[in-house]
């Protein structure tokens, strides 16, 4: 298996090594709830989607920001009034997995 290869579901350390970080600041954003992982055990897998949208999210660019901003806008745009915090994440997911779709057709 090739090691430098980006998987779809990295360990922190692999995080690390692609973020060129250390690995403690990589548990320590997983802690902090600022990059989203899942706990299989007592090891933690991140998606690689999670990382690049954590990325972007973070991103000092002002152009990456203003897209970011306009998605969100857009979906509570078209939304009900009474649109939660849950019903616009699973609306950027929905959004995010639909255009992986038509990025691999």
């Amino acid at each position: 298996m090739n090691q430098t290869a980006i998987r779809d579901v990295m360990t922190p350390e692999q995080v690390a090594d692609y973020l060129q970080l250390a690995t403690e600041t990589v548990y320590r954003l997983i802690r902090q709830r600022k990059l989203a992982a899942t706990r299989v055990g007592r090891a933690y897998r991140i998606p690689r989607q999670d990382v690049e949208s954590f990325i972007a999210a973070n991103s000092t660019r002002e152009e990456v920001r203003r897209l970011l901003f306009r998605r969100v806008m857009a979906i509570s745009d078209g939304a009900d009034s009474e649109l939660d915090g849950d019903a616009l994440l699973e609306s950027l997911e929905a959004s995010d997995e639909d255009g992986l779709g038509s990025r691999t057709n």
